[in-house]
């Protein structure tokens, strides 16, 4: 199990950032992401592992006025 954005999720082996955007459907052009409060920059998105009991924090971000 993870936590991500606050809640429960459940962890599948091999997960990464991309694994995890594609099974969410996150497609957002500008988001942040960070595991265990550390920020991952977006190159490293497609093999950046995700353990079992991380929190992750995906956030789309978008300007407005």
């Amino acid at each position: 199990m993870i936590i991500l954005n606050g809640d429960p999720y459940p962890y599948k082996e091999g997960m990464t950032v991309k694994s995890l955007m594609r099974e969410k459907k996150y497609v957002f052009r500008h988001m942040i992401i960070a595991i265990n409060d550390v920020i991952i920059p977006e190159s490293k998105w497609p093999e950046q592992p995700i353990s079992d009991g991380d929190t992750v924090r995906m956030e789309h971000i978008f300007g407005g006025g």
